[in-house]
């Protein structure tokens, strides 16, 4: 029996007794391009649901082929060179420059608490170990904070001191015990100084 679908649009029936219906199995299915989810529909949230609940429980794999998808994106590659390159980087560059957690400041977003003794035996604590050097500069001598950049950057630089301080912070791969005197300061001292 073939279904006359000639009629469809004027007749009203229930759907889920139509699926229950000898029919139902004769209605050939919708195209790909025809297939619309309904958010609303039981259904399509059961389906989400389960998607949901296989990407928690193989949250590896699902990260996975994300970024696999991702670095096959040309729509990705293309946002990333507009976005890197041009006005679009010399507008995000220049916006990096005004805010206060990337200035070379004690608010700057990479600073970290130090604690340090100097070879005469006052304890300094405070933040931002480059800021601390160049508003310190004499407690070093001048051939160790002459500022060099890094690399191939001009705005990243570094100094001798800063190299050497750096390395008395406890639990890096090349901790020093001291440098020229300067020793890390276990504990927080009662006055803080700088």
């Amino acid at each position: 029996m073939k279904l006359d679908t000639t009629f469809a649009k004027d007749i009203h029936f229930d759907a889920s007794e139509f699926q229950k219906s000898s029919l139902a199995a004769e209605v050939p299915a919708p195209s790909p391009d025809a297939r619309r989810v309904d958010l609303s529909s039981p259904t399509s949230s059961v389906r989400i649901q389960r998607l949901m609940e296989w990407r928690e429980s193989h949250r590896e794999l699902h990260r996975e082929l994300r970024v696999a998808g991702i670095r096959r994106s040309e729509k990705v590659r293309e946002v990333l060179r507009n976005n890197h390159t041009g006005v679009a980087k010399q507008r995000w560059m220049a916006s990096i420059r005004k805010n206060p957690k990337f200035q070379p400041t004690t608010k700057h977003v990479a600073a970290k608490e130090w604690h340090l003794r100097a070879p005469d035996g006052r304890v300094f604590t405070f933040r931002n170990l480059r800021h601390f050097i160049r508003e310190q500069v004499e407690l070093f001598d001048a051939k160790d904070v002459i500022w060099k950049p890094q690399g191939r950057s001009t705005t990243i630089t570094w100094c001798v001191a800063y190299q050497a301080l750096a390395r008395l912070r406890p639990g890096g791969p090349r901790t020093l015990e001291s440098w020229e005197g300067w020793t890390w300061c276990a504990q927080k001292p009662a006055a803080v100084a700088a």
